[in-house]
C-alpha cells in the first residue's frame, strides 16, 4: 500500500510536460511499465537544489522526455535539472516572448489557426510561462547546456534563451545534436543525410551517448553576445514564419512559404494512387512532414492545407474539423501542370 501511495504522490506532482513526455516514450516502446514505475518513484523524492550542477534547456516535449529517460537510472538525476520549452518556434510570433503578454499573444495567434482539442494550447501556454520563469531564475553557480539542432525551431530557441540569459554570469554550453550525431559516427550510413532534423528524432540511448561523449567548452562571450543580439531582435520583430537554410535563419511575413511543397507532395501521392481520386488529409500531412527539409508541426501543415482549400487549390469531402475527418483532392489544373 505504501508503494501505491508513493506512486500516487509522484503522479500528482508531475507537470503536464513530464506526463506527456512519459506517455510519448511509453507509446514509442522506449519505456517499459517497470521502468515507468521506477522513474515515478524517483520523482517522488524531492530534488535537492543545492546538488544541481547543470541545467539543461531543451526545446520540445520529445527531446525533453528522451533526456529525462536517459538520465533516469544514473546519478544525473541528482545533479542535472531539465527545463523543457514546448512548441515549435519556427511558426508563430516571437515578439516579447520573454514576457507574459508576449506568450499570451503568441498562443492567441496559434489559437486562431490550429484545431487542437481540449485545453492543449492553454497547457502549452502555461508550460512556456513556467519554463521562461525557470530560465530567468537559474542560480549563477550552475552550468547551463542548451540543446539545439539544425532547424529553425531549435536555432530560434537557442537565440531566445541566450537573450534571456544575457546578463547572467553562468558558463553556457551549446550542444548541437546534429553536429555531434555525425561527429561521433553513430550511424556512418547517415553521414550525408539530413538526419537528425531535430533533437527529438534522436533515441534515448543515443541522447545519453551524445551527452557523455560531449566535451564542449563554454560559449565564447563574443559568440554568446552575437547570438543574444539576434535573439533580442527576434523579441522585437513581428515576423511569424522562420526557415533554416544555408545555416542561417530566414524570416518571412507571408504564411504561404510551405504551400508549394504541400502541393508537390499531393501531386506525387495522386500519381501513386490513380484509382483513388481523394487523399486522406492525415496521409498527405504525414507525407509533407516526412519529406520536407523544414521542421514543422502537423497542426501548421493542416492549417495551410485548409487555407489552400479556401483558395480552390484543393477540393475536399468530409468535415474540416481535424485532419482525420476529411479527404482532399488537388485541382485538375495542378495535376496537369
Amino acid at each position: 500500500m505504501e508503494h501505491v501511495n508513493k506512486l500516487k504522490k509522484a503522479i500528482k506532482r508531475m507537470s503536464e510536460a513530464d506526463a506527456k513526455s512519459m506517455l510519448f516514450l511509453t507509446l514509442m516502446n522506449e519505456q517499459s511499465k517497470d521502468d515507468m514505475v521506477q522513474f515515478l518513484l524517483q520523482q517522488n523524492e524531492e530534488q535537492d537544489v543545492s546538488t544541481i550542477e547543470t541545467v539543461h534547456i531543451v526545446f520540445g516535449h520529445s527531446p525533453g522526455g528522451s533526456l529525462k529517460a536517459a538520465f533516469r537510472n544514473s546519478n544525473y538525476v541528482k545533479t542535472e535539472e531539465i527545463i523543457v520549452m514546448p512548441g515549435n518556434f519556427s511558426v508563430g510570433p516571437l515578439k516579447d516572448l520573454h514576457l507574459c503578454e508576449g506568450i499570451e499573444a503568441r498562443f492567441q495567434w496559434l489559437q486562431e489557426r490550429y484545431f487542437i482539442e481540449d485545453d492543449g494550447l492553454a497547457i502549452f501556454e502555461r508550460e512556456v510561462k513556467e519554463a521562461v520563469e525557470k530560465i530567468k531564475s537559474i542560480p549563477p553557480q550552475q552550468d547551463i547546456i542548451i540543446w539545439t539542432c539544425q532547424n529553425a525551431h531549435e536555432q530560434i530557441g537557442l537565440r531566445l534563451v541566450l537573450a534571456m540569459l544575457e546578463k547572467k554570469p553562468n558558463d553556457i554550453y551549446v550542444l548541437d545534436t546534429f553536429q555531434l550525431f555525425h561527429e561521433l559516427h553513430i550511424f556512418p550510413q547517415l553521414a550525408e543525410d539530413n538526419y537528425p532534423r531535430s533533437s527529438g528524432e534522436v533515441s534515448v540511448e543515443n541522447v545519453l551517448h551524445i551527452y557523455e561523449q560531449y566535451q564542449g567548452r563554454p560559449l565564447k562571450k563574443s559568440v554568446q553576445q552575437a547570438l543574444s543580439k539576434e535573439g533580442l531582435k527576434m523579441l522585437m520583430d513581428d515576423y511569424c514564419i522562420h526557415t533554416w537554410e544555408y545555416n542561417e535563419l530566414w524570416s518571412h511575413h507571408n504564411e504561404n512559404v510551405d504551400d508549394d511543397w504541400i502541393i508537390a507532395c499531393a501531386k506525387r501521392l495522386h500519381e501513386d494512387q490513380e484509382e483513388a481520386p481523394y487523399l486522406m488529409a492525415a496521409r498527405l500531412i504525414g507525407e509533407v512532414l516526412g519529406h520536407m527539409e523544414q521542421y514543422r508541426e502537423a497542426e501548421w501543415i493542416e492549417y495551410r492545407l485548409r487555407q489552400l482549400i479556401q483558395q480552390g487549390v484543393f477540393s475536399y469531402r468530409g468535415e474540416l474539423k481535424g485532419m482525420l475527418h476529411y479527404q482532399v483532392k488537388l485541382a485538375d489544373a495542378y495535376l496537369l501542370d
